[in-house]
């Protein structure tokens, strides 16, 4: 009987430390998205591994009851209904835009890959919503464009103001011209 407590000890030590894991990965990635990969070939699952990785992300497949147990008191209890079937979690932890691209063109290429749905910012989005996601444009294009966008007003300005002293520069260089021709 020591030998099947001990056996069971074990289990709930290696359970709880897939757990937290589980927990220490959403709380420290941008995104979370689940995903239905029954069907994917290994070598499948292999490409799509290297594909996140390249984008910073990472696929994990989890049992339903670990990835419930470790949802509890956290965002991804939103998308807990999600859990059905077989499941990866996969963790953006820079751009979420990048690994939602990344998730929707390989589904595209390998029709077994299904976006369940998805976290961003604790906020739940279903499969039409990771979809959208992947098609905004990258954070550096965001952040260049707001940055032009703040840009703007000034450099408006600045050709406003060079505009007048232009006129009058061009009105005096007319004027000598014509003086140098008398």
């Amino acid at each position: 009987m020591g030998e099947v407590a001990e056996v069971r000890r074990k289990t709930l030590v290696k359970k709880q430390a897939v757990v937290d894991g589980i927990r220490e990965r959403l709380l420290s990635s941008q995104a979370v998205i689940l995903v239905d990969f029954c069907g994917l070939t290994a070598d499948e699952m292999v490409a799509l591994r290297r594909r996140l990785k390249a984008s910073n992300s990472e696929l994990k497949v989890v049992k339903n009851t670990l990835a419930r147990r470790a949802s509890e008191g956290t965002s991804l209890a939103n998308v807990e209904h999600l859990f059905r079937g077989p499941t990866a979690l996969v963790f953006g932890y820079q751009d979420p835009v990048e690994t939602a691209k990344v998730l929707v063109s390989f589904a595209k290429e390998a029709e077994a890959l299904r976006v369940k749905g998805g976290l961003l910012e604790g906020r739940a989005y279903g499969p039409d919503g990771v979809e959208e996601l992947s098609r905004l444009p990258s954070r550096e294009v965001l952040l260049a464009t707001f940055l032009a966008t703040l840009n703007a007003p000034i450099s408006n300005l600045v050709n406003v103001l060079a505009a007048n002293i232009r006129g009058l520069l061009n009105v005096l260089n007319s004027i000598i011209e014509k003086r140098k021709e008398v």
